[in-house]
C-alpha cells in the first residue's frame, strides 16, 4: 500500500509540474503605439530559415484585423529590423524611416526594440509607430 501511495504521489507531482509552463519557456509577445494607440499582437511567430522572420498578429492568423511582419538582420544592435511592414484590414504600409535596436538575435530566440514611420502603399497618411517591442522563441524552418 505504501509503494502505491508513493506511486500515485509520484505521478501526480509529474502530471502537474508538465501541464503548467511559465511564461519565460516560449512565450512570445509584441507590442507598439500606432498613432499614439497601444497594440498587443496575441499571436507572434519567429521563424529561422537562415534569416529571422517576425511576424505578429491581432485576430486569427488567417484573418487578421492588423498584421506586422519584419526580418532581422544578423547580429545584434541598432539598425537589424529590416523590411518592416505593418499590414490594417484596409491597407498595407512599409517602413519609410525606421530605428530598431536587437539585443538577443539568434537561431533560438529573438528579443529587440523599434519605432519609425511607414507610408501606405497608395494613398493614404502615413502612420508613426512608436514604443514597439518584441522577444520570443525562434522555431526553425516555419
Amino acid at each position: 500500500m505504501k509503494k502505491l501511495f508513493l506511486f500515485v504521489s509520484l505521478i501526480a507531482v509529474t502530471v502537474s509540474l508538465n501541464s503548467c509552463s511559465s511564461d519565460s519557456d516560449g512565450g512570445s509577445s509584441m507590442s507598439l503605439k500606432v498613432d499614439g494607440v497601444k497594440k498587443n499582437f496575441k499571436t507572434v511567430i519567429f521563424s529561422f530559415g537562415g534569416t529571422t522572420s517576425v511576424y505578429g498578429y491581432t485576430g486569427n492568423v488567417d484573418t487578421p484585423t492588423e498584421e506586422v511582419e519584419f526580418d532581422l538582420a544578423t547580429g545584434t544592435g541598432a539598425g537589424k529590423v529590416t523590411n518592416f511592414n505593418y499590414y490594417t484590414a484596409t491597407t498595407d504600409y512599409t517602413a519609410v524611416t525606421f530605428t530598431s535596436n536587437v539585443t538577443e538575435n539568434s537561431a533560438t530566440s529573438a528579443k529587440g526594440t523599434f519605432s519609425g514611420t511607414v507610408e501606405p502603399f497608395g494613398a493614404g497618411a502615413d502612420v508613426v509607430i512608436t514604443e514597439g517591442t518584441f522577444s520570443g522563441k525562434v522555431t526553425v524552418g516555419q
